[in-house]
């Protein structure tokens, strides 16, 4: 794909970058908190890899990791947001880039499409994975609101209900027409 180029600090870059949210940044409301220029371009699913809240965030509660297991039947869901590249270093930052997060480059699967887009997502790095932590209830919403903002499959949004309530407790109702958790 081309991407336009215009010219910063004297070298040609491009203008924008594409990236992979699954977590908290799923819900374009926080993502455009941090990018105002974000923009979903599709939502696909990455082959082996898990989402698990196991990151430990800078206030010490688990975040969201695409934990890579090679096990082709994980999947991951997520959105391919484009970003204006002038708000990279904002979101780097924001991610705890080279801290509690590092890049790793994904084939994303879309649905009609022979090809999978190649792009990059956040994952935990080893040292900052614990499996004894619990998420916060703002975070997950950020994560369910995302899901059925960008009508991810009911089965995937039932499992991410599921993972959220095992991380944080029953998980309340969103909206009307999409019930999160039978209690």
């Amino acid at each position: 794909m081309n991407q336009p180029l215009h010219f910063e600090r004297d070298q040609c870059v491009p203008s924008h970058f594409d990236h992979f949210a699954y977590g908290s940044n799923l819900s374009s409301e926080r993502l455009r908190a941090r990018c105002p220029s974000a923009t979903p371009l599709a939502w696909g699913f990455v082959i082996g890899r898990q989402l698990r809240f196991h990151k430990v965030g800078m206030d010490g509660t688990a975040k969201a990791d695409a934990f890579f297991t090679g096990d082709p039947s994980d999947r991951i869901y997520g959105v391919i947001y484009r970003c204006w590249t002038s708000e990279r270093t904002f979101l780097d930052a924001c991610e705890s880039l080279g801290v509690g997060y590092e890049e790793a480059a994904v084939d994303v699967m879309i649905d009609g499409e022979n090809e999978p887009r190649r792009t990059f997502l956040y994952q935990a790095v080893a040292e900052k994975i614990r499996s004894d932590l619990a998420t916060t209830d703002w975070y997950a919403a950020h994560v369910i609101r995302g899901a059925a903002e960008h009508g991810f499959p009911e089965a995937y949004q039932r499992h991410l209900a599921d993972l959220v309530a095992r991380s944080i407790g029953p998980v309340p109702v969103i909206s009307s027409n999409f019930r999160l958790r039978d209690a």
